[in-house]
């Protein structure tokens, strides 16, 4: 090749206001790649369909290592071709590529869920995974569950698949009593708690306050369910609560913010993560990594992201639930202790160096 190569991410999602899955996962990919030592002459940049960032990644990534002559902004599709050598679209959108493109596949949920999507956006969920199946160089995967699911789903050249997992962040830690109370106070949780966060389909709120009722749970624990979308639901099952008798032992806090997140997990007597279907479930990780014991499902990623440190349960039996919050609350020292290790071995260092193995990958075989 007579020029270095320079990788480029698509970047349009950390204009979003909130700070979503996917944001989350561009912001600190780019932030992982950026610590790299990497050789001097390589270079990466970012591309955004929209100047305004919440991240303000401008002023951020000018300064940082390897970053600074890669920062292109504003309007670029198509691509042209000296702009970079090859493209990473973090969330599989459809830019009129005219370099050799990588896309994350985060999961399959509009595809596997029937019961949760609507038949004609399934079908065009999956004709749109079958584009990129054809289109793109290769496809990164978040977990090996995802990989195998679009092998069934969609198909495709298995060598094209390549799972790259996603890191914990350096917050998720165990953290000092005072900050954790201080945090408990200000969401109103003067006792222990248990900790639930979603608020879609798949995170099985009904059935986890249905166990957590079964078990007798609320004499001892508080039930934080978290979310954006939280307290709507919980008006949605305020009539169920009732007739479970638990309506003042489950408490709907809302929008949670990346700072309380981790003190909010670390304060926690249990993770309930019970979920129908997961992509990777890296919350699964970030409460291990804040001391928690965790109580998940045994469908989509859930185990593999767990890997034997969390309790595992089926999440449409409610009796199995229960008996898994139990479990949990009874796990041990070293339990905990192995999980929090395991955890902290899931980086996004990790994620960065897997990830550019891959564009490397491509670019050989691109000769």
């Amino acid at each position: 090749m007579s020029h270095p190569p320079v990788f480029a991410i698509e970047a349009t999602n950390l204009t979003d206001e909130t700070s979503t899955g996917i944001g989350r996962y561009t912001r600190q990919l780019i932030e992982a790649l950026s610590a790299l030592d990497v050789p001097p002459e390589q270079e990466f940049g970012l591309l955004q369909m929209c100047k305004r960032s919440r991240w303000k990644l401008r002023a951020r990534l000018a300064h940082g290592p390897r970053l600074s002559s890669g920062c292109w902004f504003g309007s670029l599709w198509p691509l042209p071709r000296p702009a970079c050598t090859l493209l990473h679209v973090p969330d599989h959108r459809q830019p009129p590529w005219r370099v050799p493109v990588v896309a994350t596949v985060h999961d399959l949920y509009a595809a596997l869920n029937i019961n949760y999507t609507d038949p004609k956006k399934r079908q065009r969920t999956l004709r749109h995974y079958e584009h990129l199946r054809d289109s793109c160089a290769r496809l990164v995967c978040v977990s090996e569950n995802t990989r195998q699911d679009f092998l069934r789903l969609v198909g495709g050249d298995p060598a094209r698949l390549k799972v790259v997992h996603l890191g914990v962040s350096p917050e998720f830690r165990p953290h000092e009593p005072a900050e954790v109370d201080a945090v408990r106070a200000r969401h109103g949780l003067g006792g222990p708690y248990l900790m639930f966060v979603g608020s879609t389909p798949n995170k099985n709120l009904t059935r986890t306050v249905e166990a957590f009722a079964a078990g007798g749970f609320g004499k001892d624990y508080t039930l934080l369910v978290c979310g954006e979308r939280a307290r709507a639901q919980g008006e949605t099952l305020a009539s169920r609560l009732a007739e479970l008798g638990i309506t003042s032992r489950v408490r709907f806090a809302g929008y949670v913010s990346d700072a309380d997140l981790p003190l909010l997990y670390a304060g926690a007597a249990a993770y309930l993560f019970p979920s129908l279907y997961e992509g990777y479930g890296l919350p699964i990780l970030e409460a291990m990594a804040c001391g928690t014991p965790v109580l998940t499902s045994n469908r989509g990623s859930c185990p593999e992201a767990a890997a034997g440190h969390a309790v595992i349960a089926d999440p449409e039996d409610v009796d199995a639930l229960s008996a898994g919050i139990g479990a949990a609350l009874s796990m041990t020292g070293a339990q905990r202790a192995a999980a929090l290790a395991y955890a902290r071995t899931r980086t996004w260092e990790a994620t960065a160096r897997g990830t550019l193995a891959v564009w490397r990958e491509v670019l050989a075989e691109q000769g």
